[in-house]
């Protein structure tokens, strides 16, 4: 039979297990009152308020998304600990410890199979200023500086006090000597000759218009009409990573069944795992 695997976790909080792959059993040691969770259970993340969870215990055939991580952490208490265990391969378990370290988490290890990290117990930009102390030497060249600042104020303010020769009066300057800006601004608008744009799209002539006024695709469109017009609107889209299925854990940020159960699909044809 298979062997059990065991987590030795201690929380002073609710723990969570996400049970995510069927070839590994729930680990031993995971206490009673733990919140299990399912494939079907995995869009519940968004829901929780953060800080929820005292400790995380996982089962998974593949590493979590970025932004499931990042959800992951945002549940977490400070301090606390996550655990992953997989039936993947070597290359499964180097993708996780790198989903931790990017996802935020710290002290990111595997031992025994099992692939742990914790949250940082400080909070996510939090800095603190350093005084250093001033030698005798660094206080004396401070008072120097500060006494040399006053000397060229004093300095400043005399010379300030002193007619300057090349000062100009109210009258040396007319007012039909200065040139007014809104008229340089006019007279170079008029200059320029701005011509329409040409990357522009126009619908309403890219392709024919038929009988009726009705427009048509052209035989070699172009400017994807054709592709509107024959665009089935019940066809549900395709996985372009093939990780649309497995639920929330794997999604990308753009996949169109973010927050929906997981589910298998076969000839085109969803089925909700419910």
């Amino acid at each position: 039979g298979e062997t059990q695997p065991q987590t030795h976790m201690a929380s002073a909080g609710k723990m969570l297990c996400l049970h995510l792959d069927p070839k590994v059993p729930v680990p031993s040691g995971v206490s009673k009152d733990a919140e299990r969770w399912e494939a079907k259970d995995q869009n519940k993340l968004a829901g929780v308020s953060e800080r929820h969870f005292g400790a995380v215990l996982v089962t998974t055939p593949k590493p979590f998304s970025g932004q499931y991580m990042a959800q992951l952490l945002r549940a977490m208490e400070p301090g606390s600990k996550i655990e992953f265990h997989t039936s993947g391969d070597a290359g499964t378990v180097e993708g996780i410890e790198k989903s931790l370290l990017f996802g935020g988490f710290v002290e990111v290890k595997t031992s025994g199979g099992a692939v742990s990290g914790s949250k940082p117990a400080y909070k996510v930009g939090a800095a603190r200023k350093f005084k250093k102390k001033k030698t005798a030497t660094q206080a004396k060249d401070a008072e120097a500086k500060a006494k040399e600042e006053k000397s060229s104020e004093k300095k400043s303010e005399k010379s300030s006090e002193k007619k300057s020769v090349w000062a100009l009066g109210d009258d040396d300057l007319a007012e039909d000597d200065l040139v007014d800006e809104d008229d340089i601004l006019d007279a170079e608008i008029d200059k320029v000759d701005v011509a329409a744009p040409t990357n522009v799209r126009d619908k309403n002539k890219d392709c024919e218009v038929g009988p009726g006024g009705k427009r048509r695709a052209c035989k070699n469109c172009t400017c994807g009409f054709k592709d509107e017009v024959e665009k089935d609107p019940e066809a549900a889209p395709k996985s372009a990573c093939g990780n649309c299925g497995l639920g929330d854990a794997f999604r990308c940020s753009t996949c169109p069944y973010l927050g929906k159960p997981a589910f298998t699909s076969k000839d085109n044809v969803v089925k909700l795992v419910l």
